[in-house]
């Protein structure tokens, strides 16, 4: 029997349409990821926010080189993105012979249009094409804001490869996938090529139990507590399922992994799944039984539980719980939007204290 160094090799040796992604774009991590079998890597400012303070040893110079030089009149906001965009752009080099190799089915670099463009379909589908036009393996992540939803549409009829993210259930994924077959189709009655693309929606499965555990302590609600931390699955799975009958050509992505199940319990699945570089560490000598569990369903009387004690559950579980127009008023959405913006002002913040010694 084969040996392997961590459940995550012998998780992406056994079922590679299980595609693991580092969930970031620092070297260190990516090359960690890659020499245990990951296939594909992500990033968004506050991710490169954090490379940069754990590898300024490789930044340090080309950051002095950009403030004092290259823009030496440029805001911190514009040498934010600077360094955003060339952090991508390192991770999509890296992954580029992986890209090549495997014909654009692995090998991917996401970057995250600016999250303070969510209420704009305009500036997010001009931030995700000047993003995509570094390289051919750059794919673009954006929020599910009701802005964004024809955002991702047009993207997709430009040739752009492109991810919903900050996605939280039902409604949120079916229109995704339906602004992505609206973006295909264009670009299929134009005789314009998708070979190549790899378009995908991002739910959030660690978020939807942080969220309904917050909410559950808040209201002190009663409930079997352990049940939480089965809610995010039991969503994903059931999207999962649909895109599945309805034949949606986007690929479904689990995100957030705040423990080994949050990517243990989706093996097998034709899918892709971001790993945070803590986990791919973690994981480093474990021992963990890696089998098939896309399928194995979360039992129905937990759904029950938390459908009846958290109306917002009921939100996301049900396709019609939500509209577009409402989804920038989803709890959730609303939490994870306010972490992006204090981290990328963080992010610039830090690099202020390099502008401004």
């Amino acid at each position: 029997m084969k040996e392997y160094v961590s459940p995550l090799q012998e998780a992406a040796e056994r079922f590679p349409q299980t595609q693991l992604w580092n969930d970031s774009c620092g070297m260190a991590d990516i090359d960690l990821a890659l020499k245990r079998g990951g296939c594909g890597a992500t990033s968004n400012p506050v991710i490169v926010g954090n490379v940069l303070r754990k590898e300024m040893n490789l930044w340090e110079d080309r950051l002095k080189e950009i403030i004092t030089k290259e823009m030496p009149g440029g805001t911190d906001e514009e040498i934010c993105w600077q360094i955003s965009k060339e952090a991508g752009l390192k991770g999509a080099e890296k992954l580029m012979p992986l890209f090549r190799e495997s014909n654009r089915t692995k090998g991917w670099q996401a970057m995250q249009v600016n999250p303070r463009f969510y209420r704009s379909t305009e500036k997010t589908v001009a931030h995700a094409v000047e993003l995509a036009s570094q390289s051919e393996n750059i794919l673009i992540k954006m929020p599910v804001s009701t802005a964004d939803i024809p955002a991702i549409e047009e993207c997709v009829y430009r040739g752009v490869s492109v991810n919903g993210t900050v996605c939280f259930g039902v409604p949120q994924s079916v229109a995704v996938a339906e602004a992505i077959e609206r973006g295909l189709k264009r670009r299929e009655a134009e005789g314009l090529s998708i070979d190549g693309m790899i378009n995908s929606c991002t739910i959030m499965t660690g978020r939807i139990d942080d969220y309904m555990k917050k909410l559950v302590a808040q209201r002190e609600t009663p409930i079997t507590q352990e049940y939480l931390d089965c809610g995010g699955e039991a969503i994903f799975k059931k999207i999962y399922k649909l895109y599945a009958e309805r034949g949606y050509r986007a690929k479904l992505l689990v995100a957030n992994n705040n423990s080994h199940f949050l990517w243990s319990r989706f093996l097998g699945g034709d899918l892709l799944m971001t790993v945070n570089p803590l986990w791919w560490r973690r994981m480093e000598g474990a021992k963990l039984e890696v089998r098939e569990t896309i399928h194995e369903d979360v039992d129905e009387k937990i759904v029950k539980e938390i459908l009846d004690k958290i109306p917002e559950y009921s939100q996301i579980y049900y396709e019609d719980g939500l509209k577009v127009e409402e989804f920038n008023q989803f709890g959730a959405f609303k939490d994870t939007m306010n972490e992006f913006f204090h981290g990328y002002d963080a992010f610039i913040e830090y690099l202020r204290g390099y502008i401004l010694p």
